[in-house]
C-alpha cells in the first residue's frame, strides 16, 4: 500500500513537471529488491509452458522468460512463474501481479493501443488453423455444414473465427469455451466437431493430450496470422526496452552462429564487430538499461540463441518436428528480424 501511494505520488509530481521521471522507481527496481521475475505463462501449454515430472517449468515462452532473468538478475532459475489462463493475463499484468507476460500472446492493434501495453517483439510467428474429427472426412472448411466448432473465449481466435465465418458465409455453429484446456475437453469428447487456435497450440495438444494424433486432421485454411511476443505494461520505456533487446539478442546470436555450447570456447578477435559487441557489451551502452556489460552473454550461455530455443521446444528432438518456416531468421527466408546492435 505504502509503494502504491508513493508511485501514485511520484506520477503527480511528474506530471507537474517538478522531478525527472529518472526519478521513479521502475520495474527493474522491483524486480531486483525482490529477488525474482514475476512471469506470466499458459497452464500445461504444450510446447510453450508446461511442468515435468520433477515440477520444472520448461518451454518456449519459459525459456525467454528465463532469459530476461538472467540478463537483469543474472540467474535463469530467478523467475516465479504464474500460471494464467486466456481471461486473466492481462488483468494480471495490469494489476502488478506479474513483471512480464509471455503466454501465447498476439499482438493485435487493439491491444496494443487500447489495454496500456506495449509488446516487445515477435518471438513466434504463428497462424490459426482448423483441427478436426478424421473420421468427418473433411479436406476443406468449405465442405462443413452446421457442424459446431470450440474457441477459447477471451481471445483472438474466437473473433477471428467469427469475422471468418462471416466472410466466407459458412455455416457453423460457434462453440466458446471458458479455458484452454475445456476447449481440448469438449473437442475430444466430441461435443464439437472441430476446434481453432493456433496451429503450434493444436500440434502441441496432439502431442500431449491425445493417444492417437492420427484420428485428427488440421484442416489447410489459415483463418489470421498470429504474431505472438512478449508483453510489458506501458509505463516503464526502460523495462520494455530491456524486454526487446533480449529477445533481439537471441536473433542476433543466431545469425553469427552463437550457442550455448561455443560461447565460452570463442576466440573474440576472429568475431564480426556485432557480434564481439553482442559477447563483450563494448561500445553498447548497457548502463541506459540499468544492465552490466556482459548481459547479452548470460542470455547465450544459460539459454542459447533462438535457434536453440526453438529447436529444443519445437524441433524434431522435442516431438513436434515443427519447420522453422516463417520462424527463420530473415537471412534464411523468414520473417525474424533484429535490429543492429550499435
Amino acid at each position: 500500500m505504502i509503494k502504491t501511494l508513493f508511485r501514485l505520488l511520484t506520477g503527480l509530481i511528474i506530471s507537474a513537471g517538478l522531478f525527472s521521471p529518472a526519478l521513479q522507481a521502475g520495474t527493474l527496481d522491483d524486480i531486483r529488491d525482490r529477488g525474482y521475475l514475476l512471469c506470466g505463462v499458459g497452464i500445461d501449454d504444450f510446447g510453450f509452458a508446461t511442468r515435468n515430472k520433477q515440477g520444472i517449468w520448461q518451454g518456449f515462452d519459459v525459456d525467454f522468460c528465463r532469459a530476461v532473468a538472467t540478463a537483469a538478475l543474472q540467474d535463469p532459475e530467478a523467475v516465479q512463474f504464474v500460471p494464467l489462463d486466456s481471461q486473466s493475463r492481462f488483468r494480471a499484468l495490469a494489476n502488478n501481479e506479474i513483471d512480464l507476460l509471455i503466454r501465447t500472446t498476439t499482438w493485435t492493434f487493439a491491444r496494443d493501443v487500447s489495454l496500456k501495453v506495449h509488446f516487445a517483439g515477435t518471438t513466434l510467428h504463428d497462424e490459426q488453423v482448423f483441427l478436426a474429427h478424421k473420421k468427418l472426412n473433411l479436406s476443406s472448411i468449405h465442405d462443413v455444414a452446421g457442424s459446431r466448432v470450440c474457441v477459447t473465449r477471451g481471445t483472438t481466435s474466437l473473433g477471428n473465427l467469427q469475422n471468418f465465418i462471416a466472410a466466407n458465409g459458412l455455416a457453423l455453429d460457434v462453440m466458446p469455451v471458458e479455458t484452454q484446456a475445456g476447449r481440448w475437453q469438449a473437442f475430444l469428447q466430441q461435443q464439437c466437431d472441430l476446434m481453432t487456435s493456433e496451429r503450434s497450440d493444436l500440434q502441441g495438444g496432439l502431442l500431449g493430450l491425445v493417444d492417437d494424433p492420427e484420428r485428427y486432421v488440421i484442416l489447410p485454411e489459415v483463418v489470421s496470422r498470429e504474431p505472438l511476443g512478449p508483453v510489458v505494461r506501458d509505463d516503464d520505456p526502460q523495462w520494455f526496452d530491456l524486454v526487446r533487446w533480449v529477445i533481439a539478442s537471441t536473433l542476433i546470436a543466431e545469425h553469427y552462429q552463437l550457442s550455448r555450447t561455443n560461447i565460452e570456447q570463442l576466440d573474440i578477435s576472429v568475431l564480426a564487430p556485432e557480434a564481439r559487441r553482442l559477447v563483450t557489451g563494448e561500445g553498447v551502452p548497457a548502463e541506459a538499461l540499468a544492465l552490466d556489460a556482459r548481459w547479452a552473454f548470460r542470455v547465450i550461455r544459460d539459454v542459447g540463441s533462438y535457434a536453440e530455443i526453438y529447436a529444443r521446444n519445437f524441433g524434431s528432438g522435442s516431438g513436434f518436428a515443427m519447420p522453422r518456416g516463417k520462424n527463420a531468421l530473415w537471412s534464411q527466408g523468414g520473417l525474424l528480424y533484429a535490429p543492429p546492435l550499435r
